[in-house]
């Protein structure tokens, strides 16, 4: 398959251009609901998430920079929606000092991007802001203040705002998606904020993640936003699994919702596994361990997996067995997850090409496709997921194997 050597977005009823795009987690649900008229084009720095993203055939801009394009870029021009994770370490360490003063800078220096009327007064503005975030220790913290820019100027330069505009990144960077939402508001966007838990809509796994949801409205800027709504039920330690009462006659994976608004049980490891690990199994997890063996989590294949992180491969499986007395039993351990079952565990297709040496940090570092599938759903259509998209997700493959990597190196 040839690409052209400059890959543009094309007109579209939702044209999405995906900033810090990474391997592909959002990309791939805008896939599936192409039918919808949903196109999308990411923006990604890495190079070996570029080739992850070339041999599963997403589109991905030639330039690899977010700061060093823009709304009137001819690659994107044509975009209608403006979503992106962009990195957060610089917030991640829970109730540190610089975790706690990243936050601060990034509240204070965006409003300083806020409520401006023409171009030149925001140019002036951002100037001064970007040449404080390259003062700054950790680039990343200004990294976040990129989506900001990217919609003031779709606005003030291009002329055309974004219809729609949809942030994610860990639970932390809550604070900034609601000072976002306010500075929003104020600009012609009806926008809010919330944590979304990944299990509550048939992800295989627990994963916080703060979204925010705009849709340009003006006058209409205090009106509620929907977010979606669960699904599946949600995973507490200790607490008893529902029955299934759903048989997977739509031939999915994963249990599908019949619009009745009735609650699935969770979905298991088990459940993503079965067809390699068709057993009782422990996961032993360094999932918010700090490296501690005391402090590391024991889940069993009938719950979702702890938080997929870069890590991913140090996790330790266990057989789990009934013993002489009929209580189960920690056994052998078994081999540890294969990059496809991690990325099963991120709802990721079994048949995804990843592609590098770093693919567990790839993984980790996704949104699952699934999640991505319930707010693009609820963002651009305001209804939730056909029920046929859980299928097809499951049974995506990548149109031509035999993509050159090196085009998007």
């Amino acid at each position: 398959m040839t690409r052209p050597p400059h890959p543009s977005l094309r007109p579209a009823r939702f044209g999405i251009v995906d900033l810090f795009a990474g391997p592909g987690g959002l990309d791939i649900a805008a896939t599936i609901m192409q039918h919808e008229g949903v196109e999308s084009i990411g923006v990604e720095w890495d190079s070996a998430t570029r080739r992850t993203r070339a041999a599963a055939g997403l589109l991905t801009t030639e330039v690899k920079d977010v700061a060093a394009l823009g709304p009137c870029d001819p690659s994107v021009v044509e975009a209608t929606v403006l979503t992106g994770g962009p990195p957060c370490q610089s917030f991640s360490v829970a109730g540190s000092r610089k975790g706690h003063k990243a936050l601060d800078d990034v509240l204070r220096l965006a409003t300083r991007l806020a409520d401006h009327e023409d171009a030149a007064s925001f140019d002036a503005a951002w100037k001064e802001v970007k040449a404080e975030t390259d003062l700054m220790s950790d680039e990343r913290t200004g990294f976040v203040l990129q989506p900001l820019r990217w919609i003031m100027e779709a606005k003030l330069k291009r002329g055309r705002p974004y219809e729609v505009v949809v942030l994610e990144q860990v639970p932390t960077v809550l604070p900034v998606w609601k000072h976002y939402a306010e500075i929003l508001r104020r600009t012609g966007y009806a926008a809010d904020a919330h944590v979304l838990h990944s299990e509550d809509f048939g992800v295989p796994q627990t994963r916080r993640r703060a979204v925010l949801i705009a849709q340009y409205d003006p006058g209409n800027e205090r009106r509620k936003v929907r977010f979606p709504e669960a699904t599946h039920q949600r995973y507490r330690k200790g607490a008893e699994r529902l029955t299934a009462k759903d048989d997977h006659r739509d031939g999915s994976l994963f249990p599908t919702p019949h619009g009745d608004g009735e609650i699935k049980p969770w979905v298991s490891m088990g459940d993503a596994l079965a067809a390699t690990r068709p057993y009782e199994f422990v996961m032993v997890s360094n999932y918010g361990s700090g490296g501690d063996p005391k402090k590391r989590g024991r889940r069993n294949s009938v719950d979702p997996a702890p938080t997929i992180t870069g890590k991913v491969r140090r996790n330790r499986l266990f057989l789990l067995k009934e013993g002489e007395s009929g209580a189960k039993e920690v056994g052998e351990e078994l081999d540890r997850l294969t990059f496809p079952e991690a990325g099963l565990l991120q709802s990721f297709p079994v048949a995804y090409p990843w592609r590098s040496t770093d693919v567990a940090q790839q993984i980790g570092n996704a949104i699952p496709p699934r999640l991505s599938l319930h707010i693009l759903s609820m963002a651009l259509l305001r209804e939730p997921p056909q029920e046929k998209w859980y299928a097809l997700l499951k049974d995506w493959k990548p149109e031509d194997p035999a993509t050159d990597e090196a085009e998007y190196a």
